[in-house]
């Protein structure tokens, strides 16, 4: 079974993109009537008529791959993107990737330095003497205490300040790893200038928003990371569409300033309230493949399957597409005069398989319709020439 995505062909031409689905095209007959036919009658003499090749057939009932279409946007997950920012308030002295590199997880991105971070370091060396000085104290009065009630007091007193400096200096060593500071190897006679701001995920370096001698603060963002690995696609349901779909589900998507190629996603999630429009309903699918080709933000177009089931199919070549529109002519017999009339019905194209195509009808349509098959394309033309009558 393929899919076919007759929409993105004039969306690719700047037509603005349609966010709904194929249940959604009940207007098609008034927008084709106001562009190309202004009735959905339409009538041509009998030299006309015999003028063209047509020939007719009828539509069937098929046992087919049935599909859901619904537009979205290309996203990333929460865990696929990171902001990275400073623990600390400090300036920039360096900056070691470029927009667009991709990185490691733990590799170096800037260079930051601040009187702060030396002041913390100082914090820490003192608090550190000054625990080893009150466990000392501890120890000798937990020597002296045995029978002599002042002591008691003291070793009290010295168990509470040493317990103060231990949790001093287990504070001061979390904030100096937080910056990439061994505290264990520091010394008062080497303290360290600057502090690194290491990538928290591997990725591709995005929106770097510093320079150098900046002054950030800890809620300043400097640069993003994204993980191309892990982009999402978040797609939009309707109610009426909810039923048809299921976790699970692998389908195809096309992306609309890529057309032509064509990616797979995986339904993960289907969510339990509706967007701040109130009509949809979010559906998010992982990318299976060519997530490294995706820009965060691109509208795409997915082709959900729904499960094999029955479908009013027509020939693929009795389709008149007018943009992102699809009709079929209807044949109403031949009037007094000789002259042949037609009924331009609306459909909704789906998936197709050997030459048919499944359709919606958004008009009278079914299995005793006759409609034409050969000569769609002359029959088109000669309708929309002027003369013509409607």
């Amino acid at each position: 079974v393929r899919f076919i995505f007759p929409w993105l062909m004039v969306l690719a031409c700047g037509s603005p993109p349609d966010h709904d689905h194929g249940h959604s095209h009940a207007s098609s007959s008034e927008t084709l009537g106001d562009t190309v036919a202004h009735s959905s009658e339409l009538t041509l003499t009998a030299e006309q008529f015999a003028s063209l090749n047509v020939s007719f057939t009828k539509p069937r009932l098929m046992m087919m791959e049935g599909s859901v279409r619904l537009a979205g946007k290309v996203m990333t997950s929460p865990v696929s993107k990171a902001e990275v920012t400073s623990p600390i308030a400090a300036t920039v002295i360096d900056v070691l990737v470029d927009e667009g590199a991709q990185v490691k997880k733990g590799q170096a991105l800037m260079l930051l330095s601040d009187v702060g971070f030396y002041q913390l370091q100082q914090d820490y060396l003192a608090a550190r003497a000054k625990r080893k000085r009150t466990s000392a104290e501890l120890d000798r009065q937990q020597v002296l205490v045995e029978g002599d009630a002042a002591a008691r007091k003291a070793l009290e007193i010295a168990q509470a300040e040493a317990d103060e400096w231990s949790a001093t200096v287990a504070s001061l060593d979390g904030q100096l790893r937080l910056l990439g500071v061994d505290p264990e190897g520091l010394v008062s006679e080497d303290l360290h200038r600057s502090f690194t701001i290491r990538s928290p995920i591997e990725g591709r370096v995005n929106g770097i928003r510093i320079f150098l001698g900046s002054r950030v603060e800890p809620t300043t963002v400097l640069l993003e990371v994204i993980d191309l690995h892990h982009f999402h696609v978040h797609l939009n349901a309707y109610e009426r569409d909810l039923g048809l779909i299921q976790e699970g589900r692998i389908f195809p998507f096309e992306v609309l300033n890529m057309p032509g190629k064509t990616f797979s996603g995986e339904l993960f999630s289907i969510g339990r309230r509706f967007d701040e429009d109130g009509r949809s309903v979010p559906v998010h699918a992982h990318v299976e493949k060519g997530s490294e080709d995706l820009v965060e933000g691109m509208s795409v177009i997915a082709m959900v399957p729904t499960g094999e089931e029955q479908h009013l199919v027509v020939p693929e070549g009795s389709l008149a597409r007018y943009g992102d529109e699809a009709f079929v002519y209807v044949d109403n017999g031949v009037g007094q005069a000789g002259e042949r009339r037609f009924r331009q019905v609306p459909v909704i194209p789906g998936s197709s398989i050997d030459g048919s195509t499944a359709v919606r009808p958004l008009g009278a349509l079914d299995t005793s319709s006759i409609i034409v098959v050969e000569g769609v394309f002359y029959l088109r033309n000669t309708i929309m020439a002027p003369g013509v009558e409607h």
